[in-house]
């Protein structure tokens, strides 16, 4: 009895002894499945992350062979040191011909110092400048037409000398000239500044010059004086000669744009009579209308 008794113990004992260290079938079934799904999802990041990189590097080297075919690099012609800036120059301008057309923007930089060597062709528009510019030059000028002529003394028209045949004056006949008063002195004894002819245009002109054609002896002084009224006042000296005789040019030192000319005698040159005379037959003025 008491040996059975103590196998029924021993058994009991062992058997709680296995139970305590024998884990539960349920936990590691767990365990399992967790393990299964970890793997799983693993698998499942790594496939999206490939198939990402793979599309990637796809996508970059079907742009970067766009971006080649559309801009192909030309290469230069290979240039020895110490060659001439010329002969650099014409192999530059050879390559850039034999370049496609879709190679044109690259070679723009060297086509604008294109005019650097070749300077002539780019410089031949310059030579025409002048050309293109003469319409706005000053024409050459013309002989202009005087309207009316009138003696003209000091006071004006009012007291001019010999009124009467002043059309004499621009007739052109040396052998009927306008002839001023004579006088005992040729400076008029100081008693007045001079006499002369007034030449009305009839509108405001340019007179560059006025020839004046006079007969008798050398000797006279006389003023270009031009202005836009008919008073001594208003008419400026703008040139003037001493001890001329003949034919003699009056020149201001600019064209001057006036209505009235005076051909002013300061001094009066000597006559046969003993006294002093001045005469005119021809005045000429040339201008721009």
């Amino acid at each position: 009895m008491i040996d059975e008794h103590d196998v029924t113990q021993r058994s009991a004992r062992e058997a709680a002894a296995a139970a305590a260290f024998k884990p539960p079938a349920p936990v590691r079934e767990r365990e399992r499945r967790r393990v299964k799904a970890a793997a799983t999802l693993a698998l499942l990041v790594l496939a999206v992350l490939g198939l990402a990189s793979y599309e990637f590097v796809a996508n970059a080297g079907h742009a970067q062979r766009a971006a080649t075919a559309a801009h192909p690099r030309v290469r230069g012609p290979m240039i020895p040191a110490g060659t001439p800036a010329a002969a650099v120059s014409a192999a530059t301008a050879g390559t850039a011909a034999a370049s496609p057309a879709t190679t044109a923007p690259a070679t723009t930089a060297p086509a604008t110092t294109a005019p650097a060597t070749t300077a002539s062709a780019a410089t031949a528009p310059a030579t025409t400048a002048p050309a293109t510019t003469a319409p706005a030059s000053t024409p050459p000028p013309r002989v202009l037409t005087v309207a009316s002529v009138a003696a003209f003394g000091p006071a004006g028209t009012t007291d001019g000398d010999n009124p009467g045949n002043v059309a004499q004056a621009v007739a052109g006949d040396p052998a009927i000239p306008w002839d001023t008063d004579w006088y005992a002195s040729p400076d008029f004894f100081d008693l007045q500044g001079g006499t002369g002819l007034l030449l009305d245009m009839g509108r405001t002109v340019t007179v560059s010059s006025v020839d004046v054609s006079l007969g008798g002896e050398p000797g006279a002084s006389l003023q270009l004086r031009a202005g836009s009224e008919p008073t001594l006042a208003w008419l400026p000296t703008v040139a003037g000669v001493s001890d001329a005789g003949g034919t003699v040019q009056l020149r201001p030192t600019a064209p001057v744009h006036v209505r009235y000319v005076l051909i002013w005698f300061t001094n009066l040159p000597p006559n046969p009579d003993g006294t002093y005379q001045a005469s005119i037959y021809q005045v000429v003025i040339q201008g721009q209308p």
